[in-house]
Protein backbone atom coordinates (compact mmCIF):
# COMPACT_ATOMS: atom_id res chain seq x y z
CA UNK A 1 0.00 0.00 0.00
CA UNK A 2 1.07 3.61 -1.17
CA UNK A 3 1.60 5.97 2.05
CA UNK A 4 -0.04 9.19 1.74
CA UNK A 5 2.85 11.07 2.07
CA UNK A 6 5.66 8.97 0.25
CA UNK A 7 7.87 10.42 -2.88
CA UNK A 8 5.17 8.59 -5.10
CA UNK A 9 2.29 10.68 -4.34
CA UNK A 10 4.13 13.51 -3.62
CA UNK A 11 6.62 13.35 -6.77
CA UNK A 12 5.91 10.36 -8.97
CA UNK A 13 2.15 10.90 -9.44
CA UNK A 14 2.56 14.81 -10.00
CA UNK A 15 5.21 14.77 -12.47
CA UNK A 16 3.32 12.30 -14.34
CA UNK A 17 0.19 14.34 -14.12
CA UNK A 18 1.94 17.11 -15.99
CA UNK A 19 3.77 15.24 -18.87
CA UNK A 20 0.02 13.80 -19.45
CA UNK A 21 -1.67 17.11 -19.04
CA UNK A 22 0.80 19.18 -21.00
CA UNK A 23 1.17 15.78 -23.80
CA UNK A 24 -2.62 16.45 -24.59
CA UNK A 25 -2.66 19.79 -24.24
CA UNK A 26 0.04 20.49 -27.13
CA UNK A 27 -1.23 17.51 -29.16
CA UNK A 28 -4.44 18.59 -29.52
CA UNK A 29 -3.44 22.35 -29.54
CA UNK A 30 -0.87 21.17 -32.74
CA UNK A 31 -3.35 18.94 -34.48
CA UNK A 32 -6.23 21.86 -34.20
CA UNK A 33 -3.87 23.90 -35.95
CA UNK A 34 -2.47 21.96 -38.56
CA UNK A 35 0.71 22.36 -40.32
CA UNK A 36 3.29 25.36 -39.76
CA UNK A 37 3.26 28.32 -41.65
CA UNK A 38 6.14 30.39 -40.50
CA UNK A 39 7.11 33.78 -41.95
CA UNK A 40 8.35 35.96 -39.30
CA UNK A 41 8.97 38.85 -41.61
CA UNK A 42 5.09 39.79 -40.96
CA UNK A 43 2.55 38.94 -38.29
CA UNK A 44 1.41 36.03 -40.63
CA UNK A 45 2.46 33.24 -38.16
CA UNK A 46 1.36 29.58 -37.55
CA UNK A 47 -2.08 29.55 -35.86
CA UNK A 48 -1.27 33.13 -34.19
CA UNK A 49 -1.88 35.91 -36.73
CA UNK A 50 -3.05 39.67 -37.09
CA UNK A 51 -5.82 38.88 -39.50
CA UNK A 52 -7.76 40.94 -42.20
CA UNK A 53 -10.25 39.58 -42.78
CA UNK A 54 -13.55 37.57 -40.59
CA UNK A 55 -12.40 34.37 -41.95
CA UNK A 56 -8.70 34.59 -41.28
CA UNK A 57 -9.61 35.80 -37.57
CA UNK A 58 -11.65 33.03 -36.82
CA UNK A 59 -9.30 30.23 -38.46
CA UNK A 60 -6.28 31.73 -37.25
CA UNK A 61 -7.26 33.18 -33.34
CA UNK A 62 -10.53 32.32 -32.62
CA UNK A 63 -10.16 28.79 -32.79
CA UNK A 64 -6.88 28.06 -31.84
CA UNK A 65 -8.55 30.22 -28.23
CA UNK A 66 -11.40 28.73 -28.37
CA UNK A 67 -9.35 25.22 -28.55
CA UNK A 68 -6.67 26.11 -25.69
CA UNK A 69 -9.76 27.26 -23.64
CA UNK A 70 -11.63 24.11 -23.48
CA UNK A 71 -8.28 22.07 -23.47
CA UNK A 72 -6.93 23.51 -20.28
CA UNK A 73 -10.34 23.36 -18.31
CA UNK A 74 -10.53 19.48 -19.79
CA UNK A 75 -7.23 19.00 -18.01
CA UNK A 76 -8.00 20.60 -14.97
CA UNK A 77 -11.15 18.61 -14.48
CA UNK A 78 -9.86 14.83 -15.34
CA UNK A 79 -7.08 15.30 -12.81
CA UNK A 80 -8.91 17.31 -10.11
CA UNK A 81 -8.74 14.32 -7.68
CA UNK A 82 -5.15 13.53 -8.67
CA UNK A 83 -2.30 16.29 -8.46
CA UNK A 84 -2.91 19.70 -9.07
CA UNK A 85 -1.67 20.34 -12.84
CA UNK A 86 -0.13 22.90 -13.87
CA UNK A 87 1.31 22.03 -17.70
CA UNK A 88 2.60 25.83 -18.03
CA UNK A 89 5.66 27.01 -16.51
CA UNK A 90 3.67 30.29 -15.75
CA UNK A 91 1.62 28.34 -13.30
CA UNK A 92 4.42 26.41 -11.62
CA UNK A 93 5.75 30.07 -10.83
CA UNK A 94 3.06 31.41 -9.80
CA UNK A 95 2.80 28.57 -7.20
CA UNK A 96 6.19 28.80 -6.55
CA UNK A 97 5.60 32.54 -5.65
CA UNK A 98 2.67 31.94 -3.71
CA UNK A 99 4.31 28.95 -1.80
CA UNK A 100 1.87 26.39 -3.32
CA UNK A 101 5.13 24.47 -4.78
CA UNK A 102 8.60 23.98 -3.42
CA UNK A 103 11.54 25.80 -4.81
CA UNK A 104 13.03 22.09 -5.23
CA UNK A 105 10.29 21.31 -7.95
CA UNK A 106 10.12 23.77 -10.05
CA UNK A 107 12.53 22.64 -12.24
CA UNK A 108 11.49 19.33 -12.74
CA UNK A 109 8.02 20.36 -13.36
CA UNK A 110 8.97 22.83 -16.18
CA UNK A 111 11.28 20.50 -17.33
CA UNK A 112 8.42 17.47 -17.77
CA UNK A 113 6.11 20.23 -19.21
CA UNK A 114 8.95 20.38 -22.06
CA UNK A 115 9.61 17.40 -22.71
CA UNK A 116 5.66 16.04 -22.63
CA UNK A 117 5.29 19.15 -25.26
CA UNK A 118 8.27 17.85 -27.46
CA UNK A 119 6.99 14.56 -27.84
CA UNK A 120 3.47 15.77 -28.54
CA UNK A 121 5.07 18.20 -31.04
CA UNK A 122 7.11 15.12 -32.53
CA UNK A 123 3.99 12.66 -32.49
CA UNK A 124 1.92 15.41 -34.76
CA UNK A 125 4.70 15.40 -36.80
CA UNK A 126 4.61 11.63 -37.72
CA UNK A 127 0.86 12.36 -37.77
CA UNK A 128 0.35 15.20 -40.10
CA UNK A 129 3.95 13.90 -41.61
CA UNK A 130 4.90 18.17 -42.00
CA UNK A 131 6.53 19.85 -39.15
CA UNK A 132 3.60 21.01 -36.53
CA UNK A 133 1.96 24.87 -36.41
CA UNK A 134 4.39 27.01 -34.12
CA UNK A 135 3.70 29.83 -31.90
CA UNK A 136 6.36 32.60 -32.58
CA UNK A 137 7.03 35.74 -32.49
CA UNK A 138 6.67 37.98 -35.89
CA UNK A 139 9.55 40.46 -37.10
CA UNK A 140 7.29 43.23 -37.33
CA UNK A 141 5.98 43.10 -33.79
CA UNK A 142 7.95 45.02 -30.81
CA UNK A 143 8.99 42.92 -28.35
CA UNK A 144 7.42 46.11 -25.80
CA UNK A 145 4.03 45.00 -27.30
CA UNK A 146 4.90 41.31 -27.09
CA UNK A 147 5.86 41.13 -23.07
CA UNK A 148 3.30 43.35 -22.05
CA UNK A 149 0.31 41.80 -23.77
CA UNK A 150 1.96 38.44 -22.73
CA UNK A 151 2.56 39.37 -19.07
CA UNK A 152 -0.59 40.75 -19.12
CA UNK A 153 -2.58 38.01 -20.36
CA UNK A 154 -0.69 34.94 -18.70
CA UNK A 155 -0.44 37.12 -15.40
CA UNK A 156 -4.68 37.32 -15.25
CA UNK A 157 -4.45 33.61 -15.81
CA UNK A 158 -2.13 32.56 -13.29
CA UNK A 159 -4.07 34.99 -10.83
CA UNK A 160 -7.74 32.79 -11.60
CA UNK A 161 -5.44 29.60 -10.93
CA UNK A 162 -3.67 31.10 -7.42
CA UNK A 163 -7.13 32.07 -6.43
CA UNK A 164 -8.18 28.76 -6.81
CA UNK A 165 -5.63 26.97 -4.87
CA UNK A 166 -4.26 29.00 -2.60
CA UNK A 167 -7.97 29.71 -0.61
CA UNK A 168 -8.62 25.90 0.92
CA UNK A 169 -12.17 27.12 1.45
CA UNK A 170 -12.51 27.38 -2.51
CA UNK A 171 -15.50 25.81 -3.20
CA UNK A 172 -16.84 27.47 -7.00
CA UNK A 173 -17.52 24.56 -8.89
CA UNK A 174 -16.97 26.18 -12.20
CA UNK A 175 -13.02 27.32 -11.08
CA UNK A 176 -11.60 25.04 -13.82
CA UNK A 177 -13.97 26.86 -16.28
CA UNK A 178 -12.91 29.90 -15.56
CA UNK A 179 -9.57 29.22 -15.59
CA UNK A 180 -10.17 27.90 -19.21
CA UNK A 181 -11.72 31.21 -20.44
CA UNK A 182 -8.98 33.49 -19.31
CA UNK A 183 -6.65 30.96 -21.76
CA UNK A 184 -9.43 31.65 -24.42
CA UNK A 185 -9.94 35.63 -23.93
CA UNK A 186 -5.63 35.71 -23.46
CA UNK A 187 -5.39 34.24 -27.07
CA UNK A 188 -7.80 36.12 -28.30
CA UNK A 189 -5.27 39.08 -27.60
CA UNK A 190 -2.97 37.17 -30.77
CA UNK A 191 -5.36 39.68 -33.42
CA UNK A 192 -3.39 42.53 -32.16
CA UNK A 193 0.19 41.63 -31.95
CA UNK A 194 0.60 38.73 -33.80
CA UNK A 195 1.48 36.08 -31.03
CA UNK A 196 -0.12 34.95 -27.81
CA UNK A 197 1.51 32.17 -25.91
CA UNK A 198 0.41 32.12 -22.10
CA UNK A 199 2.71 28.97 -22.06
CA UNK A 200 5.88 28.64 -22.74
CA UNK A 201 6.14 24.67 -22.37
CA UNK A 202 3.14 24.94 -25.20
CA UNK A 203 5.39 26.53 -27.90
CA UNK A 204 8.96 24.96 -26.25
CA UNK A 205 8.00 21.61 -28.27
CA UNK A 206 7.03 22.34 -31.60
CA UNK A 207 9.70 25.21 -31.60
CA UNK A 208 12.09 22.40 -30.91
CA UNK A 209 10.63 19.82 -33.79
CA UNK A 210 10.12 22.35 -36.69
CA UNK A 211 13.66 24.89 -35.94
CA UNK A 212 14.78 27.32 -37.21
CA UNK A 213 12.22 30.35 -37.74
CA UNK A 214 10.28 28.52 -35.13
CA UNK A 215 12.92 29.81 -32.55
CA UNK A 216 12.66 33.41 -33.48
CA UNK A 217 12.30 35.44 -29.93
CA UNK A 218 11.01 31.95 -28.17
CA UNK A 219 12.91 33.86 -25.20
CA UNK A 220 10.90 37.28 -24.78
CA UNK A 221 7.75 34.38 -24.30
CA UNK A 222 9.69 32.14 -21.35
CA UNK A 223 10.80 36.67 -20.03
CA UNK A 224 7.37 37.92 -20.04
CA UNK A 225 4.84 35.32 -19.45
CA UNK A 226 7.00 34.27 -16.40
CA UNK A 227 7.39 37.77 -14.95
CA UNK A 228 3.66 38.41 -14.88
CA UNK A 229 2.69 35.29 -13.51
CA UNK A 230 5.03 36.37 -10.69
CA UNK A 231 3.84 39.80 -10.17
CA UNK A 232 -0.40 38.29 -10.86
CA UNK A 233 0.90 36.10 -8.01
CA UNK A 234 2.16 38.63 -5.78
CA UNK A 235 -0.24 40.84 -6.45
CA UNK A 236 -2.80 38.30 -5.30
CA UNK A 237 -0.53 37.04 -2.10
CA UNK A 238 -0.67 40.67 -0.91
CA UNK A 239 -4.19 42.09 -1.36
CA UNK A 240 -6.58 38.59 -1.62
CA UNK A 241 -4.44 36.02 0.07
CA UNK A 242 -6.79 34.35 3.24
CA UNK A 243 -5.35 36.01 6.56
CA UNK A 244 -3.70 32.83 7.20
CA UNK A 245 -1.36 33.27 3.92
CA UNK A 246 -1.78 37.18 3.13
CA UNK A 247 1.69 39.21 2.77
CA UNK A 248 0.38 42.33 4.07
CA UNK A 249 -1.01 40.78 7.23
CA UNK A 250 2.01 38.63 7.45
CA UNK A 251 3.68 42.22 7.25
CA UNK A 252 1.60 43.82 9.81
CA UNK A 253 2.81 41.46 12.40
CA UNK A 254 5.95 42.06 11.45
CA UNK A 255 6.79 45.29 11.44
CA UNK A 256 4.40 45.65 14.87
CA UNK A 257 6.61 43.61 16.58
CA UNK A 258 9.21 45.31 18.76
CA UNK A 259 12.52 43.36 18.79
CA UNK A 260 13.07 41.89 22.34
CA UNK A 261 16.57 43.29 22.84
CA UNK A 262 14.88 46.67 22.60
CA UNK A 263 12.04 45.99 25.18
CA UNK A 264 14.78 44.97 27.36
CA UNK A 265 17.11 47.55 26.97
CA UNK A 266 13.55 49.67 28.20
CA UNK A 267 12.49 47.73 30.66
CA UNK A 268 16.83 48.09 32.18
CA UNK A 269 16.70 51.26 32.16
CA UNK A 270 12.75 52.07 33.98
CA UNK A 271 14.88 49.48 36.36
CA UNK A 272 18.15 51.92 36.83
CA UNK A 273 15.68 55.13 36.86
CA UNK A 274 13.70 53.43 40.11
CA UNK A 275 16.68 52.47 41.63
CA UNK A 276 18.05 56.35 41.28
CA UNK A 277 15.04 57.88 42.80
Amino acid sequence: MVKKGSIYTQVVVPLLAEFTAQFIHTLWGVMASGPAIIETNSTDVGENSLCSSNDQYFLGVFVPALQAGLSVWMQIVVFWKISVVHFNPAISMGFLVSGDLKPIMFIPYVAIQCLASTFAAFLAKGIMGKNPSVIAVPDDVSSMSVFLNEAAMTGILVFFAVAMVVDKSYDQATGPLAIGLTVFQGILSAKWVGAACISPSRAFGPALVTGGAAWNRHWLLWLSDLTGAAIASAYFMFFFAPPNKSWSVWLRKRTSKKPRDTVDNKESACMVETDLS
